[in-house]
């Protein structure tokens, strides 16, 4: 009967997900199911939508790849609106490090992305620029960080995002191998 018992409990705690905290990084690993999530002092939980009514996760770890949520590319609130290409060049260098911030809470890095979605407003009052503008500048930006071979990118043109000052929600697939996996 102890055995039975063991045996439940240990499956119990198999398939459901929970935090636990290390003390000398001060992270929170939130694991289940080969998934994990994982927050830090430098991307916290409170700063998420983790615990959000939408519930998801800024970055999750899934085996070998790590899968970022759409990152918002918009106009802030003090911006003049429409923003200028400049502007606009500046948000997406700062979406980029906000993902690069992401990916580091999964020991990964931009370097290995492998895939990208981007949804773009259409005929918004936040920017007049056209989607091949936006995905130039995105292009840009990824530049700098990625490196071949290039990942693959679709491109959706959309009437609006769930933020109001969005122009451009980006996610992202990168490739990170654990430990002793490098080849794949």
């Amino acid at each position: 009967m102890y055995k039975s018992i063991a045996i439940v409990v240990t499956l119990m705690f198999a398939t459901v997900g929970f935090g636990q905290e290390d003390a000398l990084s001060g992270s929170i690993v939130i694991e289940s199911g080969g998934r994990t999530v994982t927050f830090t002092e430098d991307v916290a939980k409170e700063e998420t939508g983790y615990d959000s009514p939408w519930h998801y996760a800024h970055a999750i770890r899934s085996g070998d790849y790590v899968h970022i949520s759409g990152i918002i590319i918009g106009a802030d609130r003090d911006d003049e609106l429409p923003i200028s290409m400049d502007r606009f060049r500046e948000h997406t260098e700062n979406s980029f490090k906000t993902i690069a911030r992401f990916l580091a809470t999964a020991d990964a890095s931009l370097e290995g992305i492998v895939k990208i979605n981007s949804f773009h407003v259409l005929d918004g009052k936040n920017t007049t620029l056209s989607i091949d503008e936006q995905a130039l500048a995105i292009a840009e930006t990824k530049a700098k960080y990625a490196v071949e071979p290039h990942p693959a990118w679709t491109a959706v043109g959309t009437t609006g995002l769930f933020n109001p000052l969005g122009i451009v929600e980006i996610e992202m697939v990168v490739y990170a191998p654990t430990e002793g996996d490098e080849d794949g």
